[in-house]
């Protein structure tokens, strides 16, 4: 077939078609991994090129090599397509600034960019390829008849073309967004901030280990920024109610349904920080309802969002099944879990629903969609930071206590 010139319009139909199978590949293991439908790949449409590249590097490695030991041509397999996904990683990244896929958590990894995991089963693929899946779908491809074709060919040509050119814009406008998302966060409005997050959603459920790039190389920055920005007004909040609380009436009724709820009274059987989970939201929730009536936000679903932000059952310290298996990381599953919660006993609005859903942010990689959820955050890492503190301190005086009382008197 490499010596038929004539074949080239047959090569672009079997391109398409190993690109579409690539794209089935990834789409099918990325949503199992994630639990919902994610359209992969840098591409709008249903194509992933890189699959199409490395079918042909293997077709020329059958041609070139057809003489040589199996066992020889598939380590030849395994170190053309090794290397190929790791051109295409490094060059993205050079491109875009942005890293499209990490592998550093593997054991045997390359700057993160190939493992030897996947390059173990890119070689299984090419093995499967090469035997059952190729002779097969060639075989079929050219007993097409030749004006259909040329056709297709030259209209998936344009048509590639075309999604490339537009899928390049498409990820430089990401990197863009994320950096004025990040930079501009608590000056923009929350439709602003919802309709950034929405343009977001594609690229970073195709790319997952994208989110953790940008909160290993963005978040940092709005973190810092964030907390400059409300450190006066934490200090005069936290000072107003250290002392007397003249919003209490409002905050109750606001909250009142919630409070009591016989369900949501449940939380008081179980420990959190230094206290229950039920005095850790109540606590919270009154300090995001006092942050955002000073900054003239939604203080009503900040105070209901707070109070459901940790909406769970069990003891975070040792969990299992019915709630959560011993294996699963509370940090990253119990938001999910409250929100499943609140919803099955409280009507909630987008708000409330966000601030549940991102309140352990940034171990969500994209920020919260609100600002409501960004202070709701911020009052729990807070508070839980002073609750451990204050913990620390009560065991180590407790401690120096039991020291001095046994230190025999002179």
């Amino acid at each position: 077939m490499f010596e038929n010139n004539a074949a080239f319009f047959y090569f672009v139909v079997l391109f398409a078609i190993y690109a579409f199978a690539g794209w089935l590949i990834e789409v099918v293991y990325r949503s199992v991994t994630q639990r919902k439908f994610i359209n992969a790949g840098f591409l709008h449409g249903p194509f992933i090129p890189i699959y199409a590249v490395g079918a042909f590097f293997i077709l020329l490695v059958e041609y070139s090599f057809r003489g040589w030991h199996p066992a020889a041509r598939i380590l030849i397999y395994g170190f053309l397509l090794t290397l190929l996904e790791y051109v295409v990683g490094y060059y993205a990244e050079k491109i875009f600034k942005l890293k499209l896929w990490d592998y550093s958590d593997s054991r045997i990894n390359l700057h993160g960019r190939v493992s030897f995991v996947f390059s173990l089963a890119w070689v299984a693929l090419a093995v499967i390829f090469i035997l059952a899946i190729h002779p097969a779908v060639s075989q079929k491809v050219f007993e097409l008849n030749s004006l259909h074709v040329k056709i297709f060919a030259i209209s998936f040509i344009t048509y590639f073309l075309t999604d490339f050119l537009f899928s390049v814009i498409s990820i430089t406008r990401f990197k863009e967004r994320i950096a004025y998302l990040y930079a501009e966060y608590f000056n923009l409005d929350n439709i602003e901030i919802e309709k950034i997050s929405d343009s977001l959603r594609r690229l970073s459920g195709a790319f997952p280990y994208l989110n953790k790039y940008i909160n290993d190389k963005i978040n940092s920055k709005i973190k810092v920024g964030m907390g400059a920005y409300l450190k006066t007004v934490q200090g005069k909040i936290i000072m107003e109610i250290n002392g007397r609380r003249p919003y209490e009436n409002e905050y109750y009724q606001i909250t009142k349904d919630i409070f009591e709820h016989e369900e949501f009274n449940r939380l008081k059987d179980y420990f959190h920080h230094n206290s229950s989970i039920y005095e850790h939201v109540k606590e919270v929730a009154y300090l995001s309802y006092r942050i955002c009536k000073y900054l003239k936000l939604d203080y009503r679903s900040a105070a209901r969002g707070a109070l459901l932000h940790d909406y769970f059952f069990y003891d975070w310290r040792n969990h299992d099944e019915p709630h959560l298996h011993r294996k699963k990381f509370h940090g990253l599953e119990h938001p999910k879990i409250a929100l499943h919660n609140a919803k099955k006993t409280f009507s909630l609005n987008k708000i409330e629903e966000d601030i549940i859903r991102k309140h352990m942010w940034p171990l969500t990689a994209m920020p919260p969609r609100y600002k409501e959820s960004f202070i709701v955050s911020f009052a729990d890492k807070y508070l839980s930071s002073k609750e451990f503190v204050d913990e620390f301190k009560k065991r180590i005086n407790q401690r120096l206590s039991r020291k001095k009382s046994r230190k025999p008197s002179r």
